[in-house]
């Protein structure tokens, strides 16, 4: 039987856990991730750094 949270994440609504933001590309952007802490999906996203131009 699957279980109410597994259930939830098949339907799109995910529990997302604390995101982790590196830098592995250049010194002006943050690739963040949050992973979901029932199904594992992880979720990427990229972002410029405040006050740098």
């Amino acid at each position: 039987m699957v279980s109410i949270g597994m259930l939830l994440c098949r339907v799109g609504i995910h529990a997302w856990g604390r995101r982790r933001g590196y830098n592995e590309y250049a010194s002006n952007v943050i690739e963040w991730e949050q992973r979901c802490e029932r199904c594992g999906k992880r979720k990427q996203w990229i972002e410029v750094k405040k006050g740098r131009r």
